[in-house]
């Protein structure tokens, strides 16, 4: 009955009512059709759990689906993105692979276009110089060898090691899932400041070298060698920046992806007599390193392009450090602080209130809840601070026990 046309607005409004809605006896078509209604109309992602063969057009109708494997055959896992054994693991699959997950993808995509701005926009700017004739001052082949072999590993396995918040943490405080959700750490905002700093570095990238050759008589290739150089500097040294959890793996991948460019280089420019005529990049990079106007501008080029991103960083985490920064200063805690500082926010959220209520009559569906109840709401810096935010929670929870002991006693 509530799924029929005229009565869905009215359902899907008393379900934005409630914190959980209840169907029983509902048949695997009445599932699926309930969860593409809340998607539809709540225009929201939806998750589906199920464990048996009826629940398969549920799971199929969410944008993700999770089978249980259990007692009910493997027909829901066989059609669903996740499967787990038990049911206790959606909690890790949801707030600390889901939140990592989403957390790799979101920054791999967003420093792909980064890195493809950057590089394609010194190409860009020397055509201003050449008469857009298309003209390149790097050499063909190394430029696929730049995003082929010497930048294309590190963002890979910076999407798939990288972890913000450790599971501790991620499990211990919840509310840090909510920077993936909406609003969060990922935005317009974030992808257009990574485009203006890949437009900024470009500009750094290509104008430095070229005022320092200017009225120069070097040639096309001998000005477009230390532009590539310093561009696989400032990118790989800007990911390094964004990585938040450094492995051996990541710094064999990359050192290697600096050593590859050279040895590579190198032997091309050694054995490349030929290939690009009437310009050729023979013996370009052995020349350019037996100088010390080389090291100087890649030194240079690379500090000035990165500072901005460098300083960004230091003012936003020192003036207004994300709830994830703060996550990520729990775990610089000695364990024991950091237990305690967890449990400490556990027991806040509704530990002692809930056993108050145990011992009075059991709250009606329409009470409020006990956090309700608190004249000082609290904000998620309450919850989300760094090393005072402890005694901020303590002193807030101390009054909300005098409060609800004065709430009890007229109960």
């Amino acid at each position: 009955m509530a799924m029929s046309p005229d009565l869905q607005e009215r359902f899907v409004d008393l379900t934005k009512q409630c914190r959980s809605v209840l169907c029983c006896r509902v048949t695997p078509l009445q599932k699926s059709r309930v969860v593409k209604l809340v998607r539809e109309k709540l225009k929201v992602m939806t998750l589906a759990v199920g464990d048996g063969a009826n629940d398969v057009n549920m799971i199929q109708a969410a944008d993700i689906g999770i089978g249980i494997s259990g007692q009910e055959g493997m027909q829901a896992v066989m059609a669903s993105d996740f499967a787990i054994s038990r049911f206790k693991h959606l909690k890790r699959l949801l707030l600390v692979h889901g939140h990592w997950c989403y957390t790799r993808l979101a920054n791999m995509v967003i420093y792909f276009f980064y890195k493809n701005v950057a590089y394609v926009n010194l190409l860009f700017w020397y055509q201003f110089f050449c008469g857009f004739t298309a003209m390149t001052m790097i050499d063909y082949w190394l430029m696929i060898f730049f995003n082929l072999f010497f930048t294309s590993t590190p963002p890979i396995l910076f999407g798939i090691f990288d972890k913000d918040v450790s599971a501790e943490v991620l499990q211990g405080v919840p509310e840090l899932y909510r920077t993936g959700q909406g609003k969060g750490e990922y935005n317009f905002l974030t992808f257009w400041i990574s485009i203006l700093d890949a437009f900024y570095q470009s500009l750094v990238c290509f104008f430095i070298p070229y005022l320092a050759y200017q009225d120069s008589d070097v040639d096309i290739f001998t000005f477009g060698t230390p532009l590539n150089t310093v561009a696989l500097f400032t990118i790989l040294l800007h990911l390094a920046i964004e990585i938040k959890s450094w492995t051996v793996v990541h710094w064999i991948i990359m050192l290697g992806s600096v050593a590859l460019y050279f040895i590579v280089t190198l032997a091309y420019c050694a054995v490349c007599v030929t290939c690009n005529p009437p310009s050729n990049p023979y013996w370009i990079l052995q020349s350019q390193m037996a100088d010390p106007m080389f090291y100087l501008i890649c030194t240079l080029s690379t500090v000035v392009a990165l500072l901005p991103r460098y300083t960004f960083h230091v003012l936003k985490n020192s003036v207004a450090p994300s709830p994830l920064l703060q996550g990520r200063q729990l775990d610089r805690m000695e364990p024991s602080t950091r237990d305690q500082w967890i449990k400490e926010w556990r027991g806040f959220r509704g530990g002692p209130l809930v056993k108050r209520y145990e011992l009075s009559d059991p709250p009606s569906p329409t009470r409020a809840t006990p956090v309700d109840f608190f004249t000082e709401s609290l904000t998620d810096a309450d919850f989300m601070g760094d090393d005072n935010s402890l005694n901020v929670i303590t002193d807030n929870h101390h009054r909300a026990e005098q409060y609800d002991d004065n709430l009890f006693r007229k109960l």
